[in-house]
């Protein structure tokens, strides 16, 4: 490790450091020093701005930057300093506190990238990333945000909602929260009582998940619409006993500091005109056994800066253990009466810090944000036949995308040979797919309803599937006798079909799709016919692999990646095809484009409807 005498700036860095010079608003105090052990450079400035000056923004602030070494590359943090810097936590900040620090600036960074816009643009950040302009840029956003922060207008109206960093650690409490369930709150005579909770990962970090909100008396006030994995919980692990509580509005201190003290906390809840040490004292005497309990402070927020609540936010914080003393004490009439007296002036004493957990809402419409199928597709209900190489993937991809209700059809077991391309694992060798796959999947999301049904389709009896609930039926077999054995059944109700299949070393994708109250396998074969004899003559020289010594049973040969970006295509077609009703027999082909040894990609080469 180099000292700070040893170590060298690198030739970018001195050059950002000497455009700084081009600011007046800019004081370097103390140059670049690295700093072993932070493994950054550290840079001491003054800032100065012309707002007017308050009891917060000093109008000239210190700051220490932080730089890492790679610069121009990697991360450039702007730390209030302990002495001269900025006082108090404001929005697009960390929390401004300074205990167990030992360094001489403030945990109270500031958020000058993605959250934080002046010019208010969508879309990507502008942010240069050459050695010249980079550190320039985040000195005057930083100026931009102490203007910003001395005006008050760090927020404007229609600004999307952020909360204060409540300071906590990784251990989290995840809750599923929507308008629709805000409105139950909303309705809600109660402001507080029990929760049901659930370890859902028990390693540290944990995830802990709540069931069930009850009033104090086990009257049930709300439960979460979660799926199958978190629903079987309670059969595999304990019910923990927490609390909540619902707070008019978001507790805060003013700038924008959430509470760290039970004092803050307390504070804030009063102004609210709730009286927290009284519903506190009420929730004791259910949580008084010699644990740790959590607690959820919930509280309604707006999707933006000074819009309509729509959502309860949960912000749990972990409750040491109460007092719990059995034996009548001198002094007091009851051990109740005692024990909450060893609370407040013991744990809920007005500078006794908080223990604020993580939270995160893992309802459907915030947890698919990254990407997910249209609303009317996560609806519906698909039954999946096959869980080999194409089905795994297509389940597994549906699931990702927040679809909920699938069942899947399969009877076979997983073999050795099939870990090349299913998504299953060799810890699965000799398993049922099916069941296999159904814990796969319900484990991905948890909203995932995946059942699976260990047979080959059409069911034996109607009780196994009922084909009459589902309004997609999906063929992943790339079997002729389940299509066929599927157009012998006439529906109550339209259904979407679709059939997925591969051609040779999957360098080529089938997907025929149509709706109605029967599957039309006359239109398949005939739409299907030329391409299944395109491919008998294309492999007719060649022999197919086969697997171990004994009867002679070739292989479907095709690499995983060929069959997922295949799969992957269909995909795209599966979505069309479910949102487009009354469409004719259609057939789409596919095929891998290629110039000599370079990929070129997937074109459609192939598109006709059944018109007979």
């Amino acid at each position: 490790m180099l000292s700070r005498e040893q170590k060298r700036p690198n030739a970018e860095l001195l050059l950002a450091r000497r455009m700084l010079e081009e600011l007046n608003s800019v004081k370097i105090l103390e140059d670049l020093k690295w700093d072993p052990l932070f493994d950054k450079w550290v840079l001491l400035c003054r800032i100065s701005s012309e707002s007017k000056e308050n009891d917060s923004i000093p109008k000239n602030s210190n700051w220490y930057v932080l730089i890492e070494d790679g610069y121009p590359w990697g991360e450039i943090k702007f730390y209030p300093a302990k002495k001269n810097g900025l006082k108090g936590t404001f929005p697009h900040q960390n929390y401004n506190g300074s205990e167990h620090s030992k360094q001489p600036w403030t945990g109270g960074n500031l958020c000058l990238d993605s959250s934080y816009k002046p010019l208010r643009h969508l879309g990507l950040d502008s942010e240069p990333f050459d050695s010249e302009y980079r550190l320039l840029w985040h000195f005057e956003r930083a100026l931009s945000w102490l203007e910003e922060a001395a005006e008050g207008t760090l927020s404007k109206d229609g600004d999307p909602f952020e909360l204060p960093h409540f300071k906590n650690n990784l251990n989290t409490v995840v809750y599923y929260e929507d308008s629709e369930s805000f409105l139950g709150w909303q309705k809600s005579r109660v402001n507080y009582g029990l929760a049901e909770l659930l370890f859902y990962k028990e390693d540290e970090p944990f995830v802990i998940v709540p069931t069930k909100y009850s009033t104090t008396n086990g009257n049930e006030v709300y439960k979460p619409k979660w799926g199958t994995e978190i629903s079987n919980l309670a059969t595999k692990s304990q019910t923990l006993v927490g609390a909540w509580l619902v707070l008019k509005e978001l507790p805060v201190v003013p700038p924008w500091q959430a509470p760290t003290t039970w004092g803050e906390l307390m504070t804030a809840c009063t102004a609210q005109g709730i009286n927290l040490k009284r519903i506190l004292k009420n929730l004791s005497t259910k949580l008084r056994d010699g644990k740790h309990h959590i607690i959820m402070i919930g509280f309604p927020i707006p999707e933006k800066i000074n819009n309509n609540h729509v959502q309860m936010h949960w912000q749990p914080l972990q409750l040491p253990a109460l007092s719990n003393v059995k034996v009548k004490m001198k002094g007091f009439r009851d051990t109740e009466k005692f024990n909450w007296f060893q609370d407040l002036e013991g744990i809920f004493k007005t500078n006794n810090k908080i223990q604020w957990l993580n939270s995160e809402n893992w309802h459907d419409g915030e947890l698919f944000n990254r990407g997910r199928l249209n609303t009317i597709i996560r609806e519906s209900s698909i039954l999946q036949l096959g869980a080999g190489a194409v089905g795994s993937t297509i389940s597994e991809l549906l699931v990702r995308s927040g679809q909920k209700e699938i069942t899947i059809m399969d009877d076979d077991l997983l073999e050795a040979g099939n870990i090349v391309r299913n998504t299953l694992t060799s810890k699965d060798v000799l398993q049922f797919k099916i069941d296999k796959l159904k814990e796969r999947l319900n484990n991905i999301s948890p909203h995932s309803k995946v059942q699976g049904v260990r047979e080959k389709f059409p069911p034996k009896n109607e009780q196994s599937v009922n084909m009459q609930s589902y309004s997609v039926i999906l063929d992943c077999t790339g079997e002729d006798q389940a299509l066929y054995n599927m157009s012998q059944l006439t529906f109550e109700e339209p259904k979407t079909f679709l059939s997925i299949s591969l051609g040779y070393q999957a360098r080529r994708l089938f997907v025929f799709y149509t709706n109605g109250i029967e599957f039309n396998h006359t239109a398949f074969i005939k739409l299907m016919q030329p391409w299944l004899a395109k491919e008998k003559g294309d492999t007719k020289h060649i022999e197919f692999p086969r697997e171990g010594i004994g009867c002679w049973h070739p292989v479907f040969p095709a690499r995983a990646d060929d069959i997922w970006l295949m799969v992957s295509s269909a995909f795209k077609t599966i979505e069309r095809a479910i949102l487009t009703k009354n469409i004719k027999p259609t057939i789409l082909v596919y095929e891998q484009q290629w110039k000599g040894d370079l990929f070129k990609g997937v074109s459609l080469v192939h598109q006709e409807e059944y018109n007979e």
